[in-house]
């Protein structure tokens, strides 16, 4: 067995933020859960919707969020979704999308995908997928 056939999958997602109760704030607006917290040092916390788990990481030091690696970063977060115009009619209304954002549709992707990006209070891309194939 090689190293490879080890690894199992995704853990969860790193999200730099900081104003950490603000992030929580808006990834409970989304469905997301609050699973575990932990601090001194910078302060964790985990969250999870379905099988995404999040980690909200809020340094000591914000200012050190300013110092981005020039050698790439993680793009965006992608949730998927299910009537993907039902949810981002919804998060719409609450405030959560702007208005002006539209959903997009790519049948050349994955046996055809509708999707949306959003930001969350940290800046970081918010990606909605909603597969068309069962």
């Amino acid at each position: 067995m090689n190293d490879t056939a080890k690894l199992t999958g995704l853990a969860h997602i790193g999200i730099f933020t900081a104003d950490l109760e603000a992030s929580i704030a808006f990834y409970k607006q989304l469905g997301f859960s609050v699973d575990a917290e932990c601090a001194p040092g910078p302060r964790l916390t985990f969250m999870s919707l379905g099988t995404c788990l999040l980690e909200l990481i809020c340094p000591p030091d914000p200012a050190a969020l300013e110092k981005r690696n020039a050698n790439g970063w993680i793009g965006h977060v992608c949730i998927e979704c299910r009537h993907i115009d039902e949810v981002v009619a919804d998060f719409k209304a609450r405030g959560i999308i702007p208005a002006s954002a539209q959903v997009a549709y790519n049948e050349k992707i994955l046996g055809g995908v509708k999707n949306i990006f959003f930001d969350g209070p940290s800046g970081e891309s918010i990606e909605l997928f909603d597969y068309l194939k069962d």
